[in-house]
């Protein structure tokens, strides 16, 4: 019988041992960056973060001190230039009243003179027929310019804002008073003053502000207008001008405040601004 000889076991090849070459090659592919980088990254956003906000509200806070410092500084120097300031104020009020007072002194001392002119030109006139007409021509032409002081009775018109007035409304402005003073003359007036100032044909009434000028000089409400003419016409008239139903229709629908009055005696001044400066004889 022959012997088969036993079959050797069939050898595979060992496995492949993986380079270790490759296998750091392939570290690297999956994690490119060092891992103690990113720790390093993660640990730096986190206190740089925290330092972020807190330099932010370091600098806040002085920001604030700053502003405090500076409002501080201001409200100091406005303290103490307050004193000097209202010194200031009271020395230039003082110096308003003064030049105040001294040209009212000096209207007042031109109208004693102007009138001592006129009694010596009317004693001058008056001793002749001829000088006495003429004398009476001058005195009719002084009445109509304002340059002598006239009385007899008229109305007494006291005008007043709304008791509650504001800047738009209640409030009475320069041409209301205009309308006013016309609505006088309309009526007959013969001669016209507000607030003591004569109304002449060279007289301006004009706004300044908040305040009404007349002949160039400020006044302040309640505005007193005399108006000398006839009591028994004057009312009824002046009621139908245009310048009466204006400061009517001021009363009903803005409340302002008015008096009309006659008076059986007033006195309108002079306007101590108007002067005979030459005379001329005009033949026919």
């Amino acid at each position: 019988m022959t012997q088969q000889a036993p079959q050797q076991p069939s050898q595979q090849p060992p496995p492949r041992r993986v380079d270790a070459s490759m296998s750091l090659l392939n570290n690297l592919m999956a994690h490119p960056i060092d891992e103690g980088y990113a720790a390093a990254a993660r640990t730096r956003s986190t206190s740089g973060g925290k330092q972020t906000r807190s330099r932010h509200r370091i600098m806040m806070v002085v920001a604030a001190a700053v502003l405090g410092f500076l409002l501080a500084v201001a409200a100091v120097q406005n303290y103490r230039s307050a004193p000097e300031a209202e010194k200031q104020r009271k020395e230039l009020i003082a110096r308003i009243n003064t030049a105040d007072g001294r040209l009212n002194d000096l209207r007042n001392n031109q109208s004693r003179l102007a009138d001592e002119v006129r009694r010596l030109q009317a004693s001058g006139l008056s001793s002749d027929s001829a000088g006495a007409a003429l004398q009476q021509k001058v005195d009719d032409l002084e009445l109509q310019t304002g340059a002598i002081a006239v009385t007899g009775p008229g109305l007494k018109v006291v005008i007043d804002d709304a008791k509650d007035a504001d800047a738009k409304e209640g409030r009475l402005l320069d041409v209301d008073l205009q309308q006013l003073v016309n609505g006088l003359w309309t009526a007959g007036a013969e001669a016209v003053s507000v607030n003591g100032r004569r109304i002449t044909s060279l007289t301006a009434i004009r706004g300044a502000g908040s305040a009404i000028t007349v002949d160039y000089s400020s006044l302040t409400p309640p505005y007193t207008v005399l108006a000398i003419g006839d009591t028994a016409t004057m009312p009824a008239r002046f009621a139908q001008s245009s310048g009466g139903q204006w400061v009517q229709y001021l009363v009903s629908n803005f409340g302002v405040r008015m008096t009309i009055t006659t008076e059986d005696s007033l006195l309108v001044p002079a306007d101590a601004t108007i002067a005979l400066r030459y005379a001329k004889v005009r033949t026919r």
